[in-house]
């Protein structure tokens, strides 16, 4: 499966979790971005889990 983060239509950063490929850089962590990408992250992760709680309530 691959995670990919598109802001202005760039990937600006990806895992591939079969293939280990990646893409990041380390100015993000000067610029704040990986901070925003951290957060995108988190919100899609929480997202994720609520529709899994959905799937439980369902008969």
């Amino acid at each position: 499966m691959e995670v990919s983060i598109i802001e202005n239509g760039e990937v600006i950063w990806m895992r591939n979790a079969s293939t280990q490929a990646n893409i990041s850089s380390c100015s993000y962590l000067k610029d704040g971005t990986q901070q925003r990408i951290i957060a995108a992250l988190v919100d899609a992760l929480e997202q994720a889990n609520g529709q899994l709680q959905l799937t439980k309530n369902v008969n």
